[in-house]
């Protein structure tokens, strides 16, 4: 119960700055044509900068990283669950196949970089408690191209090539580059490392920001549509991450299962659509869960920390 009363004015002001970045879109000063270079903004300077700040300031090593063996197993595993839970809902409701491509695909991918991290940083002030972000974000960005991007296509996603370029992103260079750093036991420079904090500490605001200003465009879910995305609410956003929490927290420590309850419990991935679209799939459904689940989130987060709290 301490952790929702913690929480839960942080996604106060969580709400504040998605509503900020709302209303900029709504007012012209934010266009829909420039999200793609805020997003890119993010991804490739903020949260690299972010990942480095955090590894360097703990001095995490390769051998360092085999004491997080464990939550990344059981991160790996949480995915696989949901991939089942996906394919299970999407047959249950006899979903056409373009449709149940996306549905599965939505319960893999996460929107980790724009939710779960703004969340980690709330709810975690201890350097030692947000080294999680980095090795999450590898964890998340390897299995999200690759079984999600496999449940999303039904396996036919592309040469390796494509895939390797996704994979060999920004963030995961400045972990290795941050690994390299400290196994070799490199000083920075102050106005480097200073640079690194401020930049990457903006990645809080910045992402709810642009979270908000996705959301005003987003293409608004029609009423055949909500049905099934209820399906996606109730399992991806509640059942499965208060499932992990319950579950994982016998064998791991309290802060390792909040992590893993909040990456299990995101909203699907802006990019589902831009997916969808790209293989032929059924976009407005793509849209729809997003917009749904982005939205449903502020509501369920706060009851999955309600029900876990509760039967603990």
């Amino acid at each position: 119960m301490d952790y929702f009363f913690i929480i839960f004015p942080k996604l106060l002001s969580f709400l504040l700055l998605i509503l900020m970045g709302y209303v900029v879109s709504k007012l012209g000063i934010v266009k829909e044509c420039s999200l793609s270079s805020i997003s890119g903004l993010l991804i490739k300077l903020v949260l690299p900068c972010l990942t480095v700040s955090l590894l360097y300031e703990n001095k995490t090593t390769f051998a360092g990283l085999f004491e997080y063996h464990r939550v990344v197993m059981w991160q790996v595993g949480m995915y696989f669950v949901m991939a089942a839970v996906g394919i299970l809902c999407s047959r249950l409701a006899k979903l056409p196949p373009l449709t149940a491509s996306v549905h599965q695909g939505c319960m893999v991918g996460g929107n980790y970089g724009f939710v779960v991290i703004p969340l980690i940083m709330a709810l975690f002030t201890e350097a030692a408690d947000r080294q999680y972000i980095p090795i999450c974000s590898a964890v998340d960005t390897v299995v999200v191209w690759t079984l999600g991007l496999a449940l999303f296509t039904r396996g036919k996603a592309g040469s390796f090539k494509e895939l390797g370029k996704k994979l060999f992103n920004p963030i995961l260079v400045s972990i290795f580059f941050a690994l390299i750093i400290n196994s070799m036991d490199i000083v920075l420079p102050e106005p480097f490392v200073y640079v690194a904090d401020s930049v990457g500490n903006v990645s809080y605001s910045m992402g709810l920001v642009y979270l908000g200003c996705t959301i005003c465009f987003l293409k608004k879910p029609g009423l055949s549509e909500l049905k099934n995305i209820t399906m996606i609410v109730g399992t991806k956003l509640i059942l499965i991450p208060a499932a992990v929490f319950l579950i994982s927290s016998y064998f791991l420590p309290v802060t390792e299962s909040l992590i893993l309850m909040l990456i299990a419990g995101a909203p699907s991935m802006t990019t589902s659509s831009m997916i969808a679209k790209q293989y032929g799939l059924d976009e407005g459904y793509a849209s729809t869960a997003v917009f749904v689940t982005t939205i449903s989130c502020m509501v369920t987060i706060p009851i999955v920390f309600l029900i876990t709290a509760w039967i603990r």
